[in-house]
């Protein structure tokens, strides 16, 4: 009997032990109580909400329950506030999820979900809207927020509070009357992919007394996207890594920074090789932090900014015709125009036209570089000369020491002949100028000889003249009969006379033209008596004749 006794004890035992922590799901419908659910539950238990409006307040105080909706959709299962002067959900327990509920109806300083001194509990896939504030955790640690709608709030969308390791993933916190995000005096938390959009005052706040706080992959587009009061250690970026980014681009790396109109660091930031990084980081205002991988969206195409006009080219100066090949160099440019004639009108449309300058004249060049955003000029001047080349001149040589310049001159037609230097190479052109007379001139740099053949208005003149050397006879000879004359100068003859420093240019007594050639000396016209000695030379000239010719 006491044998049978005790085996009936030991099944009780066993029996009552085999349903202790054994987990249920409890379905609560509309009109039902889920606080009365809640305090009826155990740990581990799964309370399941069917679709409908539940009006009150709930407190869980349970560890390890999990409250959701039976669809999975917030839309159709909505707990609002029985009280609006206290929290939709006050939640004192660890290891509890709350997840696909609709949450809403309080205001001022009561929350949609208050978390308070929990740890390792899952908020997701609520949508928390119209309360004082979304989501309130306060001194709670390693808790996961994600993929809930926190908007319309009278205060934050999200604040943390002395709370340190949690993950705010993938949530929408917009619209909110106040921040979407406030991390107040919270350490080393990560806020990743989440959006955060159109709040009233900022996007992100952060105090000073929050350290280690990592946030990255997040879409910004406030009037003022973050008050970053420092703190030390924050991060607003990781390492550029491979992987779809929240404004789907192909790597991982700090936050997109937009602005409502359109204009905000990310909206208009430079990505040249089309990573989805800009290529410029990010400067947090009034912070001593910034965000050295600012993502770009990949969803459309970049905008450039204004056109920046600049170009080269191959040659700005020469003699007509000239070629000139423009090398565009301009920045943001979708279309050129060029003016090359200087009268404001496009004489191409090419990127890196080349134009030929067939007239003499100086040319303002004038590059207009235009894209969707506007125009941008530049201009430069290009010189076209006179073309190199005359056919009324000969060219000859000079050995150093020689002739300068050598002129000839005929009184009686008028003619000029001229020998002038060009270049500076020792080259000379001898150039006549007359009335319709032709003179050309000779030098002869090696025997140093000048022959100028002329023709004047009453006939020929023709005069033969050697520099530095003697005839074979050595003898000086003039004819004032006849128009030909040869003379020797700078040299002896053999009566012995030096003849070197006669200049016989102009008439004789007779009115004979008796040479066209001019034979310049150092000083010649300045030599007192110079009409006095010519005259002398002239008489002796006629008597040594006179006396050496035959049959006297």
């Amino acid at each position: 009997m006491n044998r049978l006794a005790i085996l009936l004890v030991v099944f009780l035992l066993i029996t009552l032990g085999s349903g202790i922590g054994a987990a249920a799901e409890v379905y609560v419908q509309p009109g039902e109580s889920i606080q009365t659910a809640l305090d009826n539950a155990v740990s581990g238990d799964v309370i399941i909400l069917k679709p409908g409006i539940y009006t009150e307040n709930i407190k869980i105080d349970k560890n390890n329950l999990v409250i959701s909706s039976e669809s999975g959709n917030p839309d159709d299962t909505i707990i609002t506030a029985k009280s609006s002067d206290n929290h939709v959900i006050s939640l004192q327990a660890d290891n509890v999820k709350i997840s696909g509920l609709g949450i809403t109806g309080t205001k001022n300083s009561y929350a949609g979900i208050y978390i308070s001194e929990c740890n390792n509990c899952i908020i997701e896939n609520n949508k928390i809207v119209n309360n004082g504030y979304g989501i309130y955790l306060l001194n709670s640690k390693g808790n996961k927020l994600s993929n809930n709608v926190i908007a319309n709030n009278e205060e934050n969308g999200i604040l943390l509070s002395t709370s340190t390791n949690n993950t705010i993933f993938g949530n929408t916190a917009s619209d909110n009357k106040d921040t979407g995000i406030h991390i107040s005096t919270s350490d080393d938390n990560t806020l990743t992919g989440n959006n955060v959009s159109s709040n009233d005052i900022y996007g992100l706040f952060v105090c000073p007394e929050s350290d280690d706080n990592l946030i990255y992959n997040n879409y910004f587009n406030n009037t003022v996207n973050a008050e970053i009061q420092n703190g030390v250690g924050n991060a607003y970026n990781t390492a550029k890594t491979e992987g779809e980014n929240i404004v789907g681009g192909s790597y991982l790396g700090g936050n997109f920074w937009a602005e409502p109109e359109g204009t905000g660091f990310s909206d208009t930031a430079v990505d040249a090789d089309g990573d989805g990084i800009a290529d410029s980081e990010y400067r947090i205002s009034q912070s001593i932090y910034s965000d050295q991988l600012p993502l770009i969206s990949s969803s459309k195409p970049q905008q450039p900014g204004p056109p920046v006009a600049n170009f080269e080219m191959n040659n700005s100066d020469g003699s007509a015709p000239l070629t000139v090949q423009f090398t565009d160099l301009s920045e943001n440019t979708d279309s050129w125009g060029w003016d090359f004639e200087s009268d404001g009108k496009i004489d191409s449309t090419e990127e890196n036209p080349v134009h030929v300058f067939t007239t003499i004249g100086t040319y303002t060049v004038t590059l207009s570089a235009t894209n969707k955003n506007g125009t941008d000029s530049k201009t430069a001047a290009v010189i076209v000369t006179h073309p190199v080349g005359n056919s009324s001149v000969n060219n000859t040589s000079e050995d150093p020491g020689a002739i300068e310049n050598s002129t000839s001159a005929d009184e009686s037609s008028d003619n000029i002949t001229s020998a002038v230097e060009a270049g500076g190479n020792r080259t000379y052109y001898n150039q006549t100028e007359d009335s319709g007379i032709i003179t050309n001139a000779g030098l002869d740099s090696q025997s140093g000889a000048v022959n100028l053949n002329g023709e004047n208005s009453s006939g020929i003149n023709t005069s033969s003249v050697n520099l530095n050397g003697e005839d074979n006879a050595g003898t000086n000879t003039s004819s004032s009969n006849l128009n030909t004359s040869s003379v020797n100068l700078n040299g002896e003859n053999n009566s012995g006379i030096n003849t070197s420093s006669v200049n016989l240019n102009g008439e004789d007594n007779t009115g004979i033209n008796t040479s066209s050639v001019e034979y310049a000396l150092e000083n010649k016209t300045d030599a007192p008596g110079f009409e006095i000695v010519y005259g002398a030379v002239s008489l002796l000239a006629v008597f040594l004749y006179r006396k050496v010719r035959p049959g006297n």
